[in-house]
């Protein structure tokens, strides 16, 4: 049955074409879009960059394991303010 339905099914070359003047149009639209949006982007001031280090592991664990790292976790209020010196780490995993 479906080699029928294939068989009646008949795409002409002006089907073909209509179809990549569509995929044209919609990957100029596309550019065209990304362009605007880089064009955008360009006319804001930069934000100045901050560079962050990050030390390199070779191992599938967590950064901070520390045995006082490990600590039980807790609920904290959110709205909690607590000094840098005294924030707990956050644990990072490196994959």
């Amino acid at each position: 049955m479906n080699r029928q339905r294939a068989a009646q099914l008949r795409i002409s070359p002006l089907h073909i074409q209509q179809g990549l003047f569509a995929v044209l149009a919609l990957l100029i639209t596309l550019i065209g879009g990304q362009q605007f949006v880089r064009w955008e982007q360009s006319q804001q001031p930069e934000a100045p960059r901050v560079s962050i280090e990050h030390a390199t592991q070779t191992h599938f664990s967590a950064v901070s394991n520390n045995p006082a790292d490990s600590a039980p976790m807790r609920m904290m209020d959110v709205d909690q303010a607590q000094p840098v010196d005294e924030m707990p780490r956050q644990e990072r995993w490196v994959f």
